[in-house]
């Protein structure tokens, strides 16, 4: 396995397979004039799910069964995850976001988020497992058996950790380059209103991807664990909030980059982290 984690081959492939058929998915629509339209829209998120079924085909296909006995564990162990982690994700986003709105309405004179699925969970309590679900399938879901699940650990062996987790997040960033040019999607807006907001999408996503990365050496390698990372980031930081100016968006992006930029301050300079990071790669494929 450490041979095969050491070839890009496979990993080249998950990459193309994945760009392509997402961004042919996300221009279909925008090129034939479909965008709005159900047939539009069942054809742009039917690219949206490329990286994770992508890569369950390649983990059917290429790993023995004890690799995928632990892939698979390593997707649902709610005990390898823990709480730990999942529980300081929620809590490093709430605060960040907090931040944001607070500088953004009070100070800045943004317009305060709707939060109308706040309201919604306010009104009946039950919603919030609407929401949940919804926030599972709109980012985990259909990304996370591929980029944390497949990609993370190929990359981690063969440019270490900081390299690997912002070579991994560019990709992730530009696999949303059709969001650009599709209305009603979060990057559209962004380009629409600002496109140094809009370009700043793609360093933010790299720095998101190294404190997934993160937690993700922290949690023994939990592909769950890594995915509520990316779940809470998508629910606390927008889909709570929603709706919301792009002001306020752009605004608890930046508030996220400057936590994430300790973060790799930290794993830059930490012994200790090298230390278990080390120690965590060196596990793969055992």
């Amino acid at each position: 396995m450490k041979k095969d984690l050491m070839s890009t081959k496979n990993l080249v492939l998950f990459f193309i397979l994945t760009l392509a058929w997402t961004w042919i998915c996300g221009f279909i629509p925008v090129v034939l004039g479909l965008t709005g339209t159900g047939v539009g829209t069942f054809i742009f998120y039917f690219g949206g799910g490329a990286p994770s079924v992508v890569a369950l085909f390649i983990v059917f296909l290429t790993y023995p069964k004890n690799l995928r006995k632990d892939y698979f564990r390593r997707c649902f162990s709610l005990r390898r995850a823990g709480w730990k982690w999942p529980l300081i994700t929620i809590a490093v986003f709430t605060v960040t976001s907090a931040i944001a709105i607070a500088v953004g309405v009070g100070l800045l004179k943004y317009q305060m988020p709707t939060m109308d699925y706040i309201k919604a969970i306010k009104s009946n309590p039950l919603n919030i497992f609407l929401v949940l679900l919804l926030s599972l399938i709109s980012g985990p879901l259909n990304e996370e058996f591929g980029w944390r699940g497949y990609a993370l650990d190929r990359l981690l062996v063969k440019c270490g950790f900081l390299k690997g987790s912002l070579i991994l997040g560019f990709v992730w960033a530009i696999w949303h380059l059709p969001w650009y040019f599709t209305p009603g999607q979060a990057q559209y807006a962004l380009l629409k209103d600002s496109p140094v907001d809009a370009l700043m999408f793609i360093p933010s996503v790299m720095m998101l991807s190294v404190f997934v990365s993160f937690v993700y050496v922290k949690t023994d390698r939990s592909i769950l664990a890594g995915a509520l990372v990316h779940m809470f980031s998508n629910l606390i930081g927008s889909q709570l909030l929603s709706s919301y100016t792009t002001e306020i968006s752009a605004l608890i992006r930046y508030t996220n980059m400057v936590f994430f930029l300790g973060v790799i301050l930290y794993v830059t300079f930490s012994r200790r982290f090298k230390k278990e990071t080390a120690e965590v790669l060196g596990s793969i494929g055992s």
